[in-house]
């Protein structure tokens, strides 16, 4: 391992001209565990360089021979009683990058939904106003098409729901996701459907960045509204990029997948996560394995809901848990509706029951602290 030693202020011999925002302190915004990228503005000797660190030149001393021009990345080890850097290779960034990801998914887990939900406020002709002078009428009609069609109501719901979901939000193939870990910003014409809500915001967030960036002339609310936008579009992008990745984390650690589909009932949108759990036999060419479908749902006025579905082969078997009876005893007439379309979906059915009691909030919690999305330490899943 190569590290790099910055001295403390009081040892700095450099010249005055040298340095850039003179009075910061060498700690600013850095934190331990941070990876970030260093740039060598000079080299003053074999073992002595000038770097530039988040905008600041600082004078350091290094065991490897850099030249000015160099660009390397560096993970902070230590902030006393001196900042000490050290120089990390690719497997480092992505390992700080899937925790950041998966710290984002932590901070918020009903993000997606509520992302999709305040699309409609955001991207609303009507709110937008005079914006659209400034940017394409069609990306917002093709973003509004996209939005729709990711919602489960009775417009879109069908034996092809969950396949378009994934396929309209835009999560990326297997193969691509190291780009998002190694925070590639291009991301090249092949690499996922173009119209996916992913893309047509990868695409609204650049125009918006060269809109606020450029010499366009707005007044200042517009300034505003065009700022408010692109955060909500940045966050957006990176709110699906966390999904890929913990999906990625998920199938590699625990054979497992995730997927948050908002469900739009009449009082508003809920959110229902189903977990797909497989045997990794299941990938073998003509062998039909063994799956176990988990729902979790807010089923507005019956309350928490839980669906336990396992498939074995063709046989399936469902258990629909309800928090009392009288919700049990509502949902159970149309059990037969299901067996009857199970059924003519060529399954064998084992048994289609539903069953009331029992603390399903607790159940919920506890199947989710099991999951190593809420493990306390993150390990390297990409090395």
């Amino acid at each position: 391992m190569s590290f790099i030693y910055i001295p403390t202020i009081s040892s700095h011999k450099l010249n005055q001209a040298q340095f850039q925002n003179k009075s910061s302190t060498v700690h600013t915004g850095l934190s331990v565990g941070e990876i970030l990228e260093a740039g060598v503005i000079e080299k003053v000797s074999n073992q002595k360089i000038l770097i530039t660190l988040k905008g600041i030149n600082l004078p350091a001393n290094c065991e490897v021979d850099l030249n000015a021009g160099d660009t390397i990345r560096v993970k902070v080890e230590s902030l006393n009683p001196q900042v000490i850097l050290r120089i990390v290779g690719r497997g480092d960034l992505e390992e700080s990058r899937a925790t950041d990801f998966l710290r984002w998914y932590r901070t918020n887990p009903d993000a997606l939904s509520q992302m999709m939900t305040e699309a409609f406020r955001q991207f609303n002709t009507e709110n937008l106003g005079k914006l659209l002078r400034y940017l394409p009428k069609e990306d917002f009609q093709n973003l509004f098409k996209i939005i729709n069609s990711l919602f489960l109501s009775p417009e879109t719901k069908g034996s092809s729901f969950v396949k378009d979901y994934l396929s309209n939000l835009g999560l990326l193939t297997e193969s691509q996701l190291r780009k998002v870990l190694e925070g590639e910003s291009g991301i090249g014409e092949g690499d996922f459907h173009q119209q996916n809500l992913k893309s047509l915001l990868m695409k609204l967030s650049d125009d918006l960045h060269n809109l606020l960036a450029g010499k366009e002339s707005f007044d200042h609310e517009e300034g505003i509204r065009l700022k408010i936008l692109s955060e909500y579009v940045d966050s957006s992008i990176k709110t699906i990029e966390s999904h890929q990745i913990i999906n990625f984390v998920l199938q590699e650690t625990e054979s497992k997948y995730l997927f948050q589909i908002p469900v739009l009932f009449p009082d508003g949108v809920r959110k229902s996560d189903i977990f797909v759990e497989y045997d990794r036999n299941a990938r073998r060419e003509g062998y039909k394995g063994q799956y176990r479908i988990i729902f979790f749902l807010d089923m507005d006025i019956l309350g928490e809901t839980i669906i336990e579905a396992e498939l074995k082969g063709d046989k399936i078997g469902c258990l629909i848990k309800c928090e009392d009876q009288g919700v049990c005893d509502f949902i159970s007439p149309f059990l037969t509706e299901l067996r009857e379309s199970l059924s003519a979906a060529g399954c064998e059915i084992d048994t289609v029951k539903c069953i009331a009691g029992g603390d399903l909030v607790k159940e919920k919690i506890d199947y989710y602290q099991d999951r190593v999305l809420y493990a306390r330490d993150i390990i390297d899943f990409f090395a």
